[in-house]
């Protein structure tokens, strides 16, 4: 066992503890105060340099090391807004709050990850930001690390971040170059008819079938216009129109999100949805307003700081507990908005019990496998020790 494994083993019990004790008090997003405040008090503890209030709740920790390469460390400090269902003895005591995408563990360990980087402080080539964003979730707290300079001061050079992920073997690291997660926009379409009475419909200009044909025609974008390799998602969650049985609505309004794993197919959907909302809806004399936001850029590990990092853990761990081989996920993540600049890697950790169902993240269910807690730690002091060209065994 090397050095390195030996500090990691000596704080396993302290992870636990750490990891259930976040688990208990799981905050949403801009509202992290006493998750944020464990946070900066454990690595002030450490010696680190840390700053506060980063978009109101976000913390930064430095580790400064000798002159080189600065990389970053990024965690999310937030919970959901999910009732808890996991029958864990160390429940969440914020009623309808729970960390059911694992940030509890993401965080703890990143936190164990600085306190073993600490100790190589003397020797460090370079230095490590450990940044602790607010409000993934919901959005907004990596623009705000951003806003702050968060990457800046001293310049960092690359960022990683390391999620547990359901249907990836316990322990097991992906590391992929290219799209991973899908970028996510939002659209909301009114269809503006002529109100009317059910008895006479010739009388009026009824919204209802014109969004069902609209909402029909959306559907072929993804299975009729866009290469079936190049994945792409079009959903619709949500439909509001009408106020009683026997009275044709004036309006329906649609709600829904597109998932692309590329910009040009990102594009080439935004413009078909508003061209055939037009079209359907001018065709049948009708109008239509269409609202279209984009959310967040797909996250795209950058491939040359990929390929380092995939060299580096394949020498860290034995057999074939580091792979590329996954497919890319229509989940999106704030971590996207770091990759756009600076060189960045997601990296999933499995979750997943052989013999066990899957239960995946966002759900009440959910239950963070802590026996990949000191596997994370590993994956992130690897690679930053190895990153900034420092010594260690």
């Amino acid at each position: 066992m090397s050095q390195l494994d030996q500090k990691i083993a000596g704080i396993e019990e302290e992870l636990l503890e750490l990891r259930k004790e976040l688990h208990r008090f799981p905050e949403l997003g801009f509202q992290e105060y006493r998750t944020a405040e464990k946070v900066a008090e454990y690595m002030s503890a450490l010696g680190f340099a840390v700053e506060t209030g980063i978009g109101g709740t976000g913390v930064i920790g430095l580790l400064r090391g000798g002159e080189g390469p600065v990389i970053a460390i990024r965690a999310c400090l937030d919970a959901l807004a999910v009732t808890e269902q996991s029958g864990v003895e160390y429940a969440s005591q914020n009623p309808g709050v729970m960390h059911a995408c694992g940030h509890d563990g993401n965080m703890a360990i990143t936190l164990g990850a600085a306190k073993i980087l600490a100790q190589y402080q003397d020797i460090l080539k370079g230095s490590i930001k450990f940044i602790f964003q607010a409000s993934e979730e919901n959005t907004g707290g990596a623009a705000e690390v951003i806003k702050a300079g968060g990457l800046k001061n001293p310049e960092v050079g690359a960022i990683i971040t390391l999620h547990n992920w359901h249907g990836i073997p316990q322990g097991n690291i992906v590391v992929k170059p290219g799209p991973v997660l899908a970028s996510s926009d939002l659209f909301q379409l009114e269809i503006i008819g002529k109100a009317g009475h059910g008895a006479w419909p010739h009388l009026a200009v009824d919204p209802i079938p014109i969004a069902a044909e609209v909402i029909s025609a959306f559907q072929h974008i993804v299975s009729r216009e866009v290469d079936p390799t190049r994945p792409a998602a079009v959903s619709i969650g949500r439909i509001e129109g009408g106020t009683a049985e026997n009275i044709i609505s004036e309006s329906v309004a649609l709600y829904g999100t597109v998932r692309t794993l590329d910009e040009e197919v990102r594009s080439f959907i935004q413009k078909r949805i508003g061209e055939i909302a037009r079209g359907l809806t001018q065709a049948a004399r009708a109008t239509c307003k269409l609202t279209y936001h984009r959310i967040m850029p797909p996250v795209d590990n950058d491939a040359q700081f990929t390929a380092f990092a995939a060299e580096v853990l394949r020498k860290a761990f034995s057999g074939d507990k580091v792979t590329s081989e996954f497919p890319p996920n229509m989940g999106c993540e704030e971590f996207s908005l770091y990759q756009q600049e600076i060189p960045g890697i997601f990296l999933f950790i499995g979750n997943d019990t052989t013999g066990r169902d899957i239960v995946p993240i966002h759900s009440p269910n959910y239950i963070f496998n802590d026996k990949i807690l000191t596997v994370g730690v590993k994956a992130l002091c690897e690679i930053a020790l190895s990153y900034t060209g420092t010594a260690y065994d």
